[in-house]
Protein backbone atom coordinates (compact mmCIF):
# COMPACT_ATOMS: atom_id res chain seq x y z
CA UNK A 1 0.00 0.00 0.00
CA UNK A 2 2.66 2.54 0.56
CA UNK A 3 4.23 2.34 -2.79
CA UNK A 4 0.66 3.39 -4.05
CA UNK A 5 0.50 6.07 -2.13
CA UNK A 6 4.10 7.07 -2.95
CA UNK A 7 2.77 7.37 -6.22
CA UNK A 8 0.26 10.43 -5.52
CA UNK A 9 0.89 14.27 -6.12
CA UNK A 10 1.08 16.12 -2.54
CA UNK A 11 -2.32 17.62 -3.55
CA UNK A 12 -3.87 14.14 -3.38
CA UNK A 13 -1.72 12.53 -0.37
CA UNK A 14 -3.84 15.81 1.83
CA UNK A 15 -6.96 14.77 0.36
CA UNK A 16 -6.43 11.20 0.74
CA UNK A 17 -5.23 11.48 4.36
CA UNK A 18 -8.17 13.42 5.74
CA UNK A 19 -9.72 10.66 3.96
CA UNK A 20 -8.61 8.19 5.40
CA UNK A 21 -8.74 9.82 9.12
CA UNK A 22 -12.47 10.58 8.50
CA UNK A 23 -13.46 7.15 7.41
CA UNK A 24 -11.97 5.90 10.62
CA UNK A 25 -13.50 8.01 12.99
CA UNK A 26 -17.00 7.87 11.26
CA UNK A 27 -16.82 3.86 11.49
CA UNK A 28 -15.67 3.95 14.81
CA UNK A 29 -17.89 4.07 18.00
CA UNK A 30 -15.33 4.66 20.73
CA UNK A 31 -14.20 8.30 22.11
CA UNK A 32 -16.46 11.20 23.06
CA UNK A 33 -18.88 12.44 20.51
CA UNK A 34 -18.02 16.09 20.28
CA UNK A 35 -14.60 15.37 19.98
CA UNK A 36 -15.12 12.84 16.80
CA UNK A 37 -17.17 15.61 15.58
CA UNK A 38 -14.43 17.67 15.36
CA UNK A 39 -12.33 15.74 14.07
CA UNK A 40 -14.55 14.83 11.04
CA UNK A 41 -14.69 18.62 10.45
CA UNK A 42 -11.01 19.59 10.77
CA UNK A 43 -10.72 16.74 7.58
CA UNK A 44 -13.20 17.88 6.31
CA UNK A 45 -11.58 21.41 5.91
CA UNK A 46 -8.08 19.50 4.72
CA UNK A 47 -10.18 17.76 2.43
CA UNK A 48 -11.74 20.95 0.85
CA UNK A 49 -8.07 22.37 0.84
CA UNK A 50 -6.66 20.37 -1.18
CA UNK A 51 -9.03 19.84 -3.70
CA UNK A 52 -7.93 23.41 -4.04
CA UNK A 53 -8.38 25.16 -7.62
CA UNK A 54 -9.98 21.50 -9.32
CA UNK A 55 -13.15 23.21 -7.58
CA UNK A 56 -14.40 20.26 -6.38
CA UNK A 57 -14.80 20.07 -2.68
CA UNK A 58 -17.57 18.58 -1.01
CA UNK A 59 -20.08 19.96 1.56
CA UNK A 60 -19.60 18.59 4.49
CA UNK A 61 -22.77 16.39 3.97
CA UNK A 62 -21.54 15.57 0.71
CA UNK A 63 -18.10 14.70 1.79
CA UNK A 64 -19.63 11.94 4.45
CA UNK A 65 -21.89 10.63 1.77
CA UNK A 66 -18.95 10.22 -0.56
CA UNK A 67 -16.79 8.33 2.11
CA UNK A 68 -18.95 5.71 2.33
CA UNK A 69 -19.94 4.81 -0.86
CA UNK A 70 -16.88 6.27 -3.35
CA UNK A 71 -13.64 3.95 -4.53
CA UNK A 72 -10.44 5.80 -3.51
CA UNK A 73 -10.53 7.64 -6.68
CA UNK A 74 -13.30 9.58 -6.97
CA UNK A 75 -12.05 11.51 -3.50
CA UNK A 76 -9.16 12.68 -4.66
CA UNK A 77 -8.06 15.43 -6.88
CA UNK A 78 -6.12 15.96 -10.05
CA UNK A 79 -5.82 13.26 -12.71
CA UNK A 80 -6.37 9.66 -12.00
CA UNK A 81 -3.85 6.95 -12.13
CA UNK A 82 -3.54 3.08 -12.83
CA UNK A 83 -3.38 2.14 -9.40
CA UNK A 84 -5.29 -0.44 -7.49
CA UNK A 85 -6.13 1.82 -5.10
CA UNK A 86 -8.05 4.43 -7.20
CA UNK A 87 -10.88 1.64 -7.55
CA UNK A 88 -11.32 0.35 -3.34
CA UNK A 89 -13.01 2.02 -1.03
CA UNK A 90 -12.64 2.80 2.51
CA UNK A 91 -15.75 1.67 3.81
CA UNK A 92 -18.12 -1.12 3.33
CA UNK A 93 -21.46 -1.07 2.39
CA UNK A 94 -22.55 -1.32 6.13
CA UNK A 95 -20.30 1.42 7.10
CA UNK A 96 -17.79 -0.57 8.57
CA UNK A 97 -13.85 -0.56 7.55
CA UNK A 98 -12.42 -2.25 4.87
CA UNK A 99 -8.99 -3.84 5.17
CA UNK A 100 -7.14 -1.43 2.90
CA UNK A 101 -8.88 1.68 4.89
CA UNK A 102 -6.81 0.17 8.15
CA UNK A 103 -3.80 -0.60 6.21
CA UNK A 104 -3.83 2.84 4.87
CA UNK A 105 -3.75 4.23 8.71
CA UNK A 106 -1.76 2.31 9.80
CA UNK A 107 1.08 2.53 7.08
CA UNK A 108 0.65 5.61 5.65
CA UNK A 109 -1.64 8.18 8.07
CA UNK A 110 0.33 10.74 10.29
CA UNK A 111 -2.86 11.06 12.12
CA UNK A 112 -4.12 7.70 12.93
CA UNK A 113 -3.27 7.85 16.62
CA UNK A 114 -5.57 10.66 16.97
CA UNK A 115 -8.45 8.03 16.48
CA UNK A 116 -10.20 6.00 19.33
CA UNK A 117 -9.42 2.73 18.79
CA UNK A 118 -6.73 2.83 16.03
CA UNK A 119 -4.63 5.04 18.34
CA UNK A 120 -4.44 1.95 20.48
CA UNK A 121 -2.31 -0.21 17.90
CA UNK A 122 -0.33 2.99 17.18
CA UNK A 123 0.51 3.99 20.53
CA UNK A 124 1.88 0.11 21.23
CA UNK A 125 4.15 -0.36 18.36
CA UNK A 126 5.11 3.36 19.84
CA UNK A 127 6.12 2.20 22.65
CA UNK A 128 8.03 -1.01 21.34
CA UNK A 129 9.92 0.83 19.03
CA UNK A 130 10.63 3.63 22.13
CA UNK A 131 11.63 0.70 24.13
CA UNK A 132 14.02 -0.92 21.01
CA UNK A 133 15.79 2.77 20.95
CA UNK A 134 14.42 2.67 17.68
CA UNK A 135 12.70 5.81 18.28
CA UNK A 136 13.09 8.92 20.77
CA UNK A 137 10.50 9.68 23.84
CA UNK A 138 8.17 12.68 22.21
CA UNK A 139 8.72 11.93 18.67
CA UNK A 140 6.48 10.75 16.41
CA UNK A 141 6.68 8.67 12.86
CA UNK A 142 5.72 10.09 10.00
CA UNK A 143 5.52 6.83 8.45
CA UNK A 144 5.74 3.33 9.96
CA UNK A 145 7.22 0.87 8.12
CA UNK A 146 7.26 -3.18 8.14
CA UNK A 147 11.24 -3.13 7.67
CA UNK A 148 11.46 -1.00 10.14
CA UNK A 149 9.83 -2.98 12.41
CA UNK A 150 10.50 -6.37 11.93
CA UNK A 151 14.27 -5.07 11.76
CA UNK A 152 13.95 -3.88 14.98
CA UNK A 153 12.14 -6.53 16.95
CA UNK A 154 14.04 -9.39 15.71
CA UNK A 155 17.59 -8.22 15.93
CA UNK A 156 16.43 -7.44 19.64
CA UNK A 157 15.16 -11.25 19.36
CA UNK A 158 18.76 -12.35 18.43
CA UNK A 159 20.20 -10.63 21.54
CA UNK A 160 19.05 -13.34 23.92
CA UNK A 161 21.13 -16.27 21.39
CA UNK A 162 20.51 -17.81 17.83
CA UNK A 163 18.28 -20.76 19.73
CA UNK A 164 15.88 -18.10 21.56
CA UNK A 165 15.45 -16.41 18.49
CA UNK A 166 14.21 -19.06 16.26
CA UNK A 167 11.91 -20.14 19.50
CA UNK A 168 10.76 -16.76 19.67
CA UNK A 169 9.99 -15.70 16.52
CA UNK A 170 8.00 -18.51 16.06
CA UNK A 171 6.00 -18.02 18.97
CA UNK A 172 5.37 -14.72 17.16
CA UNK A 173 4.23 -15.96 14.03
CA UNK A 174 2.03 -18.95 15.26
CA UNK A 175 1.18 -17.54 18.80
CA UNK A 176 -0.02 -14.05 17.94
CA UNK A 177 -2.72 -14.17 20.96
CA UNK A 178 -1.79 -16.00 24.51
CA UNK A 179 -2.91 -16.36 27.81
CA UNK A 180 -0.98 -14.41 30.14
CA UNK A 181 0.69 -17.05 31.74
CA UNK A 182 1.83 -18.48 29.35
CA UNK A 183 3.34 -15.43 28.34
CA UNK A 184 5.43 -15.47 31.05
CA UNK A 185 7.08 -18.59 30.11
CA UNK A 186 8.93 -16.61 27.57
CA UNK A 187 10.55 -14.27 28.93
CA UNK A 188 12.09 -12.83 26.17
CA UNK A 189 9.17 -11.88 24.42
CA UNK A 190 8.07 -10.27 27.83
CA UNK A 191 10.91 -8.08 27.97
CA UNK A 192 10.30 -6.93 24.45
CA UNK A 193 6.42 -5.45 25.41
CA UNK A 194 5.36 -6.68 22.17
CA UNK A 195 2.42 -8.66 23.33
CA UNK A 196 0.05 -5.91 25.15
CA UNK A 197 -3.98 -6.08 26.08
CA UNK A 198 -6.57 -6.99 23.56
CA UNK A 199 -7.97 -3.66 21.26
CA UNK A 200 -11.32 -2.46 21.79
CA UNK A 201 -11.83 -2.84 18.03
CA UNK A 202 -11.32 -6.94 18.77
CA UNK A 203 -13.51 -7.94 21.31
CA UNK A 204 -17.25 -7.31 21.68
CA UNK A 205 -18.84 -7.64 25.85
CA UNK A 206 -16.20 -9.27 27.13
CA UNK A 207 -15.25 -11.82 24.18
CA UNK A 208 -12.86 -12.46 21.30
CA UNK A 209 -12.48 -15.02 19.09
CA UNK A 210 -9.36 -16.15 16.76
CA UNK A 211 -9.46 -16.69 12.88
CA UNK A 212 -9.12 -19.94 12.18
CA UNK A 213 -6.12 -19.27 9.27
CA UNK A 214 -3.81 -16.82 11.23
CA UNK A 215 -4.98 -17.53 14.90
CA UNK A 216 -5.28 -13.86 15.18
CA UNK A 217 -8.13 -11.74 17.57
CA UNK A 218 -11.39 -11.09 14.75
CA UNK A 219 -12.16 -7.78 14.50
CA UNK A 220 -15.57 -7.10 15.97
CA UNK A 221 -18.15 -4.86 14.54
CA UNK A 222 -21.12 -4.51 16.92
CA UNK A 223 -25.01 -4.86 15.72
CA UNK A 224 -26.69 -3.33 18.60
CA UNK A 225 -26.23 -4.83 22.18
CA UNK A 226 -27.07 -8.01 21.88
CA UNK A 227 -25.17 -8.86 18.47
CA UNK A 228 -21.69 -8.54 16.53
CA UNK A 229 -20.06 -9.80 13.22
CA UNK A 230 -16.25 -11.26 13.82
CA UNK A 231 -14.23 -11.26 10.59
CA UNK A 232 -10.23 -11.58 10.09
CA UNK A 233 -8.63 -8.16 8.76
CA UNK A 234 -7.09 -9.88 5.95
CA UNK A 235 -9.41 -10.09 3.36
CA UNK A 236 -7.99 -13.13 2.18
CA UNK A 237 -9.44 -14.73 5.44
CA UNK A 238 -12.64 -13.49 4.80
CA UNK A 239 -13.14 -14.69 1.71
CA UNK A 240 -11.95 -18.07 2.82
CA UNK A 241 -14.58 -18.00 5.90
CA UNK A 242 -13.06 -16.03 8.54
CA UNK A 243 -16.72 -13.90 9.17
CA UNK A 244 -18.55 -15.46 11.96
CA UNK A 245 -21.63 -13.66 13.62
CA UNK A 246 -21.50 -13.53 17.27
CA UNK A 247 -25.33 -13.17 19.33
CA UNK A 248 -26.58 -13.74 22.91
CA UNK A 249 -28.82 -17.21 22.92
CA UNK A 250 -30.72 -18.15 26.33
CA UNK A 251 -28.10 -16.26 28.04
CA UNK A 252 -25.31 -17.11 26.27
CA UNK A 253 -23.16 -15.62 23.82
CA UNK A 254 -22.82 -17.60 20.71
CA UNK A 255 -20.80 -17.72 17.20
CA UNK A 256 -21.87 -19.15 14.14
CA UNK A 257 -20.67 -18.52 10.46
CA UNK A 258 -21.59 -16.18 7.97
CA UNK A 259 -20.19 -18.05 4.74
CA UNK A 260 -17.20 -19.38 3.32
CA UNK A 261 -15.61 -22.97 4.24
CA UNK A 262 -15.41 -22.62 7.93
CA UNK A 263 -16.22 -25.89 8.83
CA UNK A 264 -14.58 -26.13 12.76
CA UNK A 265 -15.54 -22.85 14.73
CA UNK A 266 -13.21 -21.13 16.76
CA UNK A 267 -13.96 -20.86 20.66
CA UNK A 268 -15.00 -17.34 22.08
CA UNK A 269 -12.87 -16.79 25.04
CA UNK A 270 -12.80 -13.77 27.98
CA UNK A 271 -10.07 -10.70 27.21
CA UNK A 272 -9.67 -10.76 30.79
CA UNK A 273 -6.32 -12.81 30.76
CA UNK A 274 -5.26 -12.33 27.46
CA UNK A 275 -2.93 -10.60 25.66
CA UNK A 276 -2.32 -10.54 21.80
CA UNK A 277 0.24 -8.99 19.50
CA UNK A 278 -0.94 -5.07 17.73
CA UNK A 279 -2.15 -5.04 14.05
CA UNK A 280 1.72 -3.66 13.15
CA UNK A 281 3.23 -6.64 14.80
CA UNK A 282 0.15 -9.30 13.06
CA UNK A 283 0.41 -7.68 9.80
CA UNK A 284 4.26 -7.24 9.62
CA UNK A 285 5.67 -10.15 11.60
CA UNK A 286 2.76 -12.72 11.74
CA UNK A 287 1.68 -12.48 8.06
CA UNK A 288 5.08 -13.21 6.35
CA UNK A 289 6.20 -15.54 9.04
CA UNK A 290 2.88 -17.61 8.26
CA UNK A 291 4.02 -17.70 4.27
CA UNK A 292 7.59 -18.34 5.13
CA UNK A 293 6.26 -21.37 6.98
CA UNK A 294 4.31 -22.35 4.19
CA UNK A 295 7.13 -21.80 1.97
CA UNK A 296 9.29 -24.24 3.47
CA UNK A 297 6.94 -27.51 3.76
CA UNK A 298 6.20 -26.47 -0.11
CA UNK A 299 9.83 -26.69 -1.35
CA UNK A 300 10.44 -29.80 1.42
CA UNK A 301 7.63 -31.51 -0.73
CA UNK A 302 9.70 -30.58 -3.68
CA UNK A 303 12.52 -32.74 -2.85
CA UNK A 304 14.81 -29.30 -1.41
CA UNK A 305 17.07 -29.43 1.92
CA UNK A 306 15.21 -25.88 3.65
CA UNK A 307 16.68 -23.84 6.53
CA UNK A 308 14.33 -21.48 8.06
CA UNK A 309 15.78 -18.20 9.55
CA UNK A 310 19.44 -19.38 9.30
CA UNK A 311 21.51 -16.47 9.70
CA UNK A 312 19.04 -13.99 12.16
CA UNK A 313 17.21 -11.44 10.18
CA UNK A 314 19.75 -11.50 7.38
CA UNK A 315 16.96 -13.71 5.22
CA UNK A 316 14.14 -16.42 5.83
CA UNK A 317 14.75 -18.93 3.92
CA UNK A 318 18.48 -21.23 2.37
CA UNK A 319 16.61 -23.37 0.10
CA UNK A 320 19.13 -26.02 -1.81
CA UNK A 321 18.71 -28.55 -4.48
CA UNK A 322 21.20 -30.30 -6.77
CA UNK A 323 23.39 -28.02 -6.28
CA UNK A 324 21.40 -25.28 -7.04
CA UNK A 325 20.78 -22.63 -3.99
CA UNK A 326 17.72 -19.46 -3.41
CA UNK A 327 18.36 -17.24 -0.83
CA UNK A 328 14.67 -16.10 0.29
CA UNK A 329 13.40 -12.72 1.83
CA UNK A 330 9.65 -12.98 2.04
CA UNK A 331 7.76 -9.63 2.40
CA UNK A 332 3.27 -9.92 2.15
CA UNK A 333 3.65 -6.17 1.62
CA UNK A 334 4.50 -3.86 -2.03
CA UNK A 335 6.64 -1.40 -0.09
CA UNK A 336 9.69 -0.46 -2.82
CA UNK A 337 10.93 2.59 -0.48
CA UNK A 338 10.95 0.74 2.64
CA UNK A 339 12.19 -2.28 1.30
CA UNK A 340 15.30 -0.65 -0.62
CA UNK A 341 16.13 1.91 2.67
CA UNK A 342 16.34 -1.28 4.45
CA UNK A 343 18.33 -2.82 1.80
CA UNK A 344 20.71 0.16 1.40
CA UNK A 345 21.46 0.16 5.70
CA UNK A 346 22.07 -3.85 5.41
CA UNK A 347 26.34 -3.34 5.30
CA UNK A 348 25.34 -7.07 3.37
CA UNK A 349 23.08 -5.60 1.01
CA UNK A 350 20.96 -8.32 -1.31
CA UNK A 351 23.15 -9.19 -4.05
CA UNK A 352 21.91 -12.39 -4.87
CA UNK A 353 18.57 -12.46 -2.78
CA UNK A 354 15.21 -13.41 -4.26
CA UNK A 355 12.94 -11.23 -2.45
CA UNK A 356 9.31 -13.22 -2.50
CA UNK A 357 6.01 -11.92 -2.61
CA UNK A 358 2.63 -13.62 -2.32
CA UNK A 359 0.38 -14.26 -5.51
CA UNK A 360 -1.72 -12.14 -5.26
CA UNK A 361 0.80 -9.19 -4.69
CA UNK A 362 1.87 -10.55 -8.57
CA UNK A 363 1.19 -7.15 -10.06
CA UNK A 364 3.89 -5.59 -7.93
CA UNK A 365 6.95 -7.48 -8.85
CA UNK A 366 7.87 -4.99 -11.73
CA UNK A 367 7.89 -2.01 -9.34
CA UNK A 368 10.15 -3.90 -7.07
CA UNK A 369 12.05 -5.46 -9.36
CA UNK A 370 13.16 -1.83 -10.58
CA UNK A 371 13.65 -0.80 -6.75
CA UNK A 372 16.00 -3.40 -5.92
CA UNK A 373 17.23 -4.69 -8.90
CA UNK A 374 19.96 -2.38 -9.20
CA UNK A 375 21.32 -3.62 -5.46
CA UNK A 376 21.45 -7.70 -6.94
CA UNK A 377 18.38 -8.76 -5.85
CA UNK A 378 15.56 -10.93 -7.83
CA UNK A 379 11.79 -10.58 -7.19
CA UNK A 380 9.55 -13.20 -8.07
CA UNK A 381 5.72 -14.25 -6.61
CA UNK A 382 5.70 -17.65 -3.87
CA UNK A 383 3.97 -19.73 -6.57
CA UNK A 384 7.28 -18.91 -9.32
CA UNK A 385 9.63 -20.07 -6.45
CA UNK A 386 7.92 -23.66 -6.04
CA UNK A 387 8.04 -23.64 -9.48
CA UNK A 388 11.20 -23.31 -9.76
CA UNK A 389 12.64 -25.33 -6.85
CA UNK A 390 10.77 -28.06 -8.61
CA UNK A 391 11.91 -27.82 -11.56
CA UNK A 392 15.53 -28.00 -10.09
Amino acid sequence: MPAEVDELDPGQRIALEACVIAAITWCTPEGEARARARLLMECHGRFTRAWGVHGKGASFSDFLERLCKAPVGELLPGPGSWSKLWDVRLLEDDGTATPVLTRLAMEASEQAQEVPGMGADLRHLHSVLRALGKLPTGARLSRITAEAVQHAVFRALQQAGFAAYTEGRKTLVTRPVMARRALARHAHLVDLGVYTAISPMRQFAGWWASCPFCQWTLRAVPRGRHAADLRCEDSRHVERGARFRMSLQDGQWRLAPAGGEIRAMPKLQPVEGHVALSYGLWQWIVLPGLLEIELKERAEKARAHVRLWPYGDSYDLHITKNGITWRVDVKTWADPQGIAERMREDPEGCAGLIVVIPEHLGGYTGLLARALGPHGARVMTDVSLIGEVSAA
